[in-house]
């Protein structure tokens, strides 16, 4: 779909493949966009193309963007799309139910913040904000520069 030989930049073919799914509306107004992570796993591009992506997008008025809920279709005023809760959420209550089922080994760290963000298809702040809540429920703790670990039954 992409041609990285081509002489169009790859984020202005990543932009126009978006722009393309907006016009023809797959992505209709108040729809979140693919976040970075997402465009980084379907089309298999760097972080900074994905962002460049959708920062022309932005400036072209296609999209607007909202600090720590994802990027939106139309102009701010367009209603957004309903969601079902907060992703974090979501992720804490996942790994939540995996560390209370033994899921992850005692002495062993949860994946990685990355990897975690790879396999549930978000960015690594909201990973954040998961693994923090699970800390304030007592059920993880983190060691600067080892990891998250599943904190012992009592």
């Amino acid at each position: 779909m992409l041609n990285p030989r081509g002489p169009v930049p790859l984020y202005r073919q990543l932009a126009d493949v978006l722009r393309k799914r907006i016009d023809s509306g797959e992505l209709r107004p108040g729809a979140l966009v693919p976040s970075e992570a997402a465009l980084m796993s379907e089309f298999g591009v760097a972080r900074i193309t994905a962002r460049h992506a959708i920062r022309e997008l932005r400036e072209a008025g296609a999209i607007y963007t909202v600090r720590g809920e994802g990027s939106f279709v139309g102009p701010e005023k367009a209603p957004r799309e309903a969601r079902s809760g907060w992703v974090f959420q979501t992720i804490a209550d996942d790994l939540a139910a995996k560390v209370a089922a033994g899921g992850f080994e005692q002495d062993m760290p949860l994946p990685s913040e990355t990897q975690l963000a790879q396999q549930y298809d978000v960015a690594k702040g909201t990973v954040r904000r998961a693994l923090a809540l699970l800390r304030e429920r007592g059920l993880v703790y983190t060691v600067a520069g080892r990891g998250t670990y599943p904190r012992p039954p009592s």
